[in-house]
């Protein structure tokens, strides 16, 4: 008869530490993923509440003058907004009374030499100013 040996192969051993380290390095990825994904939405949602706010001013207004204008938002120094509008039709034509926006909103880091990191922007029509 013949005896078995009970007992864990080196082999066995190598083979599961190799599954469990394909196993935990694709549970950091998956975290890294919604990691970054919550960062990302949480910076998109600020910008989108920046945006409304910004709009909220324009309608208040009512009309706004052709042109570029920009500033910072009062609260958030390294946020700022510019604008760009146009009239609808070539110069000299009145189509109707409305003018082209863009709303831009950026943040601006003091430490960044490029300037801006992130842009998000709006389109509409709103009414302009004679």
């Amino acid at each position: 008869m013949r005896r078995c040996k009970k007992g864990i192969l080196l082999l066995e051993v190598m083979v599961a530490i190799v599954v469990i380290t394909g196993g935990l390095l694709f549970v950091m990825r998956v975290y890294s993923t919604a990691k970054e994904a919550l960062y990302r939405s949480r910076d998109l949602f600020k910008y989108s509440l920046l945006l409304e706010e910004k709009m909220y001013d324009f309608e208040e207004r009512c009309k706004i003058e052709d042109g570029r204008e920009h500033d910072h938002f009062p609260d958030l120094r390294e946020y700022q907004w510019e604008t760009v509008a146009e009239p609808l039709a070539p110069e000299g034509q009145v189509l109707c009374d409305l003018c082209s926006l863009k709303l831009d909103v950026f943040y601006k880091s003091g430490s960044s030499s490029a300037g801006q990191s992130d842009k998000y922007y709006l389109f509409t029509y709103i009414p302009r100013k004679k």
